[in-house]
């Protein structure tokens, strides 16, 4: 077996590599040839190892089954409340009941109690269960759920009531130019017929003279006879 031998050069350690004697395997990466404090998977800092699957079957009433995992998950989610110390007080499932022995309804439940050890003196008798605060965090939800839900709806209401502002707005700037254009019609007809009839009175001022001229030449040809 070679053993690892250090030289000292200029104040630096060097650590010679040895090769492991036959029959060793690295725990690392399951692989003989080379000592664990060298392994390529340390170096690589890939340092995660495969969980082996246990053997280990579940003892009915020791063992917590996957639903009380399940719930100790949840009530995990509960925010802690401040105990009457004012500290941040402790989730426990209770086990054993002093007052009410193996009848208290409390037995298996979730509490919250102050985070103080028990041999303290100034631990307080803060007992809160965990499902009163579950269900004021679910309302607490329900009412933000019903905020949000609010809000949309009035968000909703003003980009309609937008929408009818702007149409409005359309409609009116519509019938102005509707109304604009009916107006010009009608100074288009009124200058049109006040130019007829101007034309027409020229004309009838043309013929009344025309009858004059004829009458005072008829006149002057009579007295001429005579």
């Amino acid at each position: 077996m070679e053993e690892s031998q250090s030289n000292t050069q200029g104040g630096a350690t060097k650590r010679k590599e040895s090769t492991p004697p036959d029959g060793y395997v690295c725990r690392l990466c399951s692989v003989p040839g080379h000592w664990i404090q060298v392994c390529p998977t340390k170096k690589t800092g890939d340092k995660k190892r495969k969980r082996k699957p246990s053997d280990h079957v579940p003892v009915p009433g020791k063992d917590p089954s996957p639903e009380d995992v399940a719930e100790a998950q949840k009530m995990q989610e509960i925010p802690p409340p401040k105990c009457f110390c004012g500290e941040t007080s402790r989730l426990n499932k209770v086990k054993r009941s002093k007052a009410g022995g193996d009848n208290s309804r409390a037995l298996g439940k979730y509490f919250f109690f102050c985070s103080k050890k028990r041999d303290d003196e100034t631990q307080c008798r803060f007992a809160r269960p965990a499902d009163l605060e579950l269900n004021k965090m679910k309302a607490r939800a329900g009412n933000k759920a019903a905020q949000k839900k609010a809000e949309q709806e009035e968000s909703a209401q003003k980009r309609k009531e937008t929408k009818q502002i702007k149409k409005a707005k359309v409609d009116q700037s519509e019938k102005k130019k509707q109304v604009e254009a009916a107006a010009e019609e009608d100074n288009d007809d009124s200058s049109s017929s006040s130019g007829s009839s101007s034309s027409s009175d020229e004309e009838s001022e043309g013929e009344a003279k025309k009858v004059d001229s004829s009458d005072s030449n008829s006149s002057s040809s009579d007295d001429d006879e005579e």
